[in-house]
């Protein structure tokens, strides 16, 4: 309200202003002198003011114009211009004075950064660079700053307050400081690129030199523009003369140059041939000749050696041509042992090939006439391949000579078992025996035994020989005899009247006789062949119905089980073994297997090599299955032993996560035998269940150590309600609260059931406000009392200086009043106790002196004034209503205290209700005012009623 009053006013004296609209032509035409000049105090026009300003003669008009144009022109009256008409103002401004004033005054930072870029006066610019409270005003001016004590000065004194400014000044002042020393540095450079140029050539390194020529003019490039001339006069004749020198060295060396590369090609040329001559060694002989002719014709075109170095070169060109004839002879030589030794090669080869006995003799002479070759070719595969045949020549030999020693050991039993069976007759044994000693004798003679060894054996032999084929006589004869059986059982089932079947088995069986008796004995003569051929022809044809039926069967089955082998073959062949179906393939193997044991018979021959055929595909299939079955459970063991290690691990989450992995890895490819299986998964869960029995363990432990933790913090809920109810100090109350707070705050880590921890909180929260509220009952009685007692004392202190100043009919006991006072308890706050304790002393002082009385009185009439504003002050803070004679005073006082805070932008300075009533007790003596003391005592009721708000205070500390 009262800052509206306020604005208001200021708008009606505004509007009862009126400006005329002849304010010019009063400012330049008017008689009066003082109409003009108050013409000029209210024109807004920069430019009708700078034409009065130029045109008027009267100096006061003059001064008012100019002040008028300055202030108007800085924005420091509002006189509705823009910053766009006075910036195009002041750019027609030519005053230097006024330009350096509007660079410090100006109202608006665009107008001032104008005026800094007009300024060349070091003052003003020093002044706007710390002053100017726009940072780019303040460098704008430091950048247009060239005195250095100028900068000097802006460095000393901006300090922290702008640190881009800071650093600008230095930078200005480092390159002043630069450009001062640059002479100096020009002039060292020069000397010293001038010496280092008339050093050059001294040293004859003319290529280093001249590269060095290079780089000085570089360097002399960037300085010569600001080098005295007689520094270039000195460092051009040095240049000169370092340049003629260096021609006439390149003049001389040219020509010994000249010869030394004619020398040089000459060499080189000799080279090349030396070269080309090494390299003869890897041509065939004919073209070594050739090429060795050549070269000798060119060596010889070269002309003849003139110093060492040429000498040298036809010494390493003969070499090298002697070397390539000596080595034309020897793979002359080489070629020709190496084709002896392709031949010995073939021999061993043929020799090795043959099953019949080696012949020692010749056998040894073709090892060693092979060997000398082969030693002589050392390297070459051929000799490589011989060393291997003779040393398996060698070792049939050894293996030869052996079995022979065993053999002749043998004759002598042998010869006495021919001999019993000759005795007994039975010639089908005895004429193998006799066969296989005639070749163990060939043998031992062969394989170099004595020849004394075998006499008496061989002439045993002889004697035998005869008996044995006496009995080769006579198995023929019996053998005629057993064909003839044959030939009349054939005729008899001829005639019989019996099933195809049964003839067919008992054809079968004659013919499996007749190929025995061939076997057995001597070859049957054409008539009976002939007689038993025509017989089996017969019942053949009788029963080839039959035969044509088994024979059809027979194939089918044998296109069948040659099915079974494709089929299984093209598995085999096609299956992608790195990701195979094992299961797939187990089933197919079974479902094979079962294919093959349902097919019938078939013609024994094809039986045996589709056998054969199968057998080789199954057991290439088992190989598969045998080796996936192996890694499998190789897989299972490895699994195993990873969860026995992960059940030792110290991270039981990590151990369970990785178990559970492995869990899920364990799968069967090709099972193996069950209780294998069996065994492997037992172990597998064995181990597995030893982690989780781990986390089971571990979790039982949890919930103990939770229900602990439960039973804690129920505790210390417990404990925090009986310290609430039997707490009667709160200092002691907020010392027990801290430390059951601390314990709590080190539970929290700990762990907690999750349905209990909401009900623990919320028992916590309302247990922990249970105490703060007996905390704040405990504090505001303490703080009554407190007050109270201060209030006690306060009312002895005003007694006391009442007496004394105001004395009554009846005097001041002081020894009644010591007495009281004595008898009250002590302040527990140490500033209030001391305020207290003085003002009493001061009042005793008073009794006994009067100088201190008439000070007391003094006193008095100063608090006077002061506990007015207090009782104030304290009404405004409590919101007591103040009396009605005082409510100017009051709004003042708030309006004041409002101001003060918007303009200093604090927090409201009015202290706290309970400060208030403090300072009034503490304050000194005072004229007795009935109505402030009822004022104070409902403002002090007001504090008291409800909730209490005058906190106790602190006791002294110790």
């Amino acid at each position: 309200m009262l800052f509206d009053r306020l604005l208001n006013k200021t708008r009606q004296a505004l509007g009862k202003k009126k400006v005329p609209e002849d304010l010019p032509e009063l400012a330049r035409e008017h008689n009066a002198l003082a109409v003009r000049r108050d013409a000029v105090r209210r024109l807004a026009s920069l430019p009708q003011l700078r034409d009065l300003l130029a045109s008027d003669s009267d100096a006061g008009v003059c001064e008012l114009a100019a002040t008028r144009y300055r202030h108007l022109l800085a924005g420091t009256e509002q006189a509705g211009l823009t910053l766009e008409e006075r910036l195009a103002e002041f750019a027609g401004v030519a005053d230097p004075q006024l330009v350096e004033s509007l660079a410090r005054d100006g109202q608006d930072a665009p107008l001032r950064r104008a005026a800094i870029e007009r300024i060349a006066n070091p003052a003003v610019l020093v002044d706007c660079a710390l002053r100017d409270p726009t940072a780019a005003n303040r460098g704008a001016a430091v950048a247009r700053l060239e005195d250095r004590a100028g900068l000097e000065q802006v460095v000393r004194q901006i300090g922290k307050k702008d640190k881009a400014v800071y650093r600008a000044a230095r930078e200005k002042l480092r390159q002043q400081a630069q450009a001062q020393a640059e002479p100096l540095r020009i002039g060292a450079l020069c000397a010293d690129l001038c010496e280092r140029a008339e050093r050059l050539g001294h040293l004859q390194q003319w290529s280093q030199d001249r590269a060095l020529l290079e780089h000085l003019d570089r360097q002399w490039a960037e300085v010569a523009p600001q080098a005295q001339p007689d520094w270039q006069v000195r460092y051009a004749a040095a240049r000169e003369g370092f340049i003629a020198a260096h021609e006439a060295y390149r003049a001389a060396n040219a020509a010994q140059l000249a010869a030394q590369e004619a020398r040089t090609a000459l060499a080189a040329q000799r080279e090349a041939l030396i070269a080309e001559a090494a390299g003869l060694a890897a041509l065939d002989p004919t073209a070594q000749q050739e090429a060795g002719a050549r070269l000798t014709d060119a060596w010889a075109a070269l002309g003849e050696p003139s110093d060492g170095e040429q000498r040298e070169q036809e010494r390493r060109f003969n070499q090298h041509l002697q070397a390539v004839a000596a080595a034309v002879q020897a793979l002359a030589e080489r070629q020709r042992q190496a084709e002896r030794l392709r031949h010995a090669t073939a021999k061993a080869e043929q020799v090795l090939a043959e099953s019949k006995p080696l012949d020692l003799a010749q056998t040894r002479v073709l090892i060693e006439q092979g060997g000398a070759l082969a030693a002589g070719l050392t390297g070459d595969a051929a000799a490589v391949a011989f060393t291997d045949l003779a040393a398996r020549l060698e070792a049939r030999l050894t293996h030869q000579r052996r079995h022979a020693e065993q053999r002749l050991a043998e004759l002598p039993a042998r010869i006495d078992a021919l001999q019993a069976l000759i005795e007994a007759g039975e010639l089908k044994k005895a004429d193998p025996i006799h066969q296989s000693l005639q070749a163990a004798l060939d043998l031992i003679q062969t394989s170099g035994l004595p020849k004394g060894a075998t006499a008496e054996l061989q002439a045993r032999l002889r004697e035998l020989g005869p008996r044995v084929r006496d009995l080769q006589h006579w198995r023929r004869w019996g053998a005629d005899q057993h064909r003839e059986a044959l030939c009349v059982a054939i005729e008899t089932l001829r005639e019989q009247d019996l099933p195809l079947a049964a003839v067919a088995e008992r054809l079968h069986v004659l013919r499996t006789d007749w190929q025995e008796v061939d076997r057995a004995g001597s070859p049957a003569n054409k008539a009976l062949w002939e007689r038993f051929h025509q017989g089996t022809a017969a019942v053949a044809e009788r029963v080839r119905p039959l035969l044509q039926a088994q024979a059809a069967e027979a194939e089918a089955n044998r296109t069948a089980r040659e099915r079974v082998c494709r089929q299984l073959e093209d598995f085999l062949s096609q299956v992608d073994w790195e990701r195979v179906d094992w299961k797939r393939v187990v089933r197919a193997g079974t479902e094979v297997r079962q294919a093959w044991s349902l097919i019938g018979h078939c013609e024994p021959r094809e039986r045996r090599r589709l056998e054969r055929r199968y057998r080789q595909a199954s057991d290439a299939l088992e190989q598969r299955l045998t080796a996936e079955r192996a890694r499998n459970q190789a897989f299972k063991r490895e699994l195993i032993e990873r969860v026995r290690a992960a059940a030792q691990r110290p991270d039981l989450d990590a151990a369970i996560e990785e178990t559970k992995a492995l869990q899920r890895q364990w799968h069967t490819t090709v099972a193996a035998r069950q209780r294998d299986e069996n065994r492997l998964w037992q172990s597998f869960r064995a181990a597995c269940d030893a982690v989780f029995e781990r986390r089971a363990a571990q979790h039982q432990a949890q919930r103990g150590e939770a229900d602990a933790n439960v039973a804690a913090r129920a505790a210390l809920c417990d404990e925090a309600l009986a310290c609430a109810v039997a707490a009667d100090d709160p200092r002691r109350l907020a010392a027990a609260l801290r430390d059951l707070e601390h314990r709590w705050r080190e539970g929290e880590s700990l762990p907690l059931p999750r349905a209990a921890t909401a009900a623990l909180n919320r028992r916590w929260q309302a247990a922990c406000e249970r105490l703060r509220a007996r905390g704040q009952e405990l504090e505001d009685t303490a703080g009554r009392q407190v007050f109270d007692l201060l209030l006690r004392r306060a009312a002895l202190c005003q007694d006391l200086e009442q007496g004394l100043l105001e004395p009554p009919a009846i005097p001041v006991d002081l020894a009644a009043a010591e007495q009281a006072w004595a008898g009250l308890p002590e302040l527990p706050d140490r500033p209030q106790r001391e305020a207290l304790d003085g003002r009493w002393r001061a009042a005793l002082a008073a009794a006994a002196d009067p100088e201190r009385l008439a000070q007391l009185r003094d006193q008095c009439q100063a608090n006077a004034e002061r506990r007015e504003r207090l009782c104030l002050e304290l009404e405004i803070a409590a919101g007591v209503e103040s009396p009605t004679a005082l409510a100017q005073e009051r709004l003042r006082l708030q309006v004041d205290r409002l101001a003060e805070r918007m303009s200093e932008g604090d927090a409201d300075s009015l202290r706290g209700a309970a400060d208030l009533l403090r300072t009034w007790y503490l304050l000194g003596p005072a004229p007795r005012a009935t109505d402030l003391e009822a004022r104070v005592e409902l403002v002090r009721q007001a504090l008291m009623g409800g909730a209490p708000k005058v906190p106790a205070a602190q006791p002294e500390a110790a």
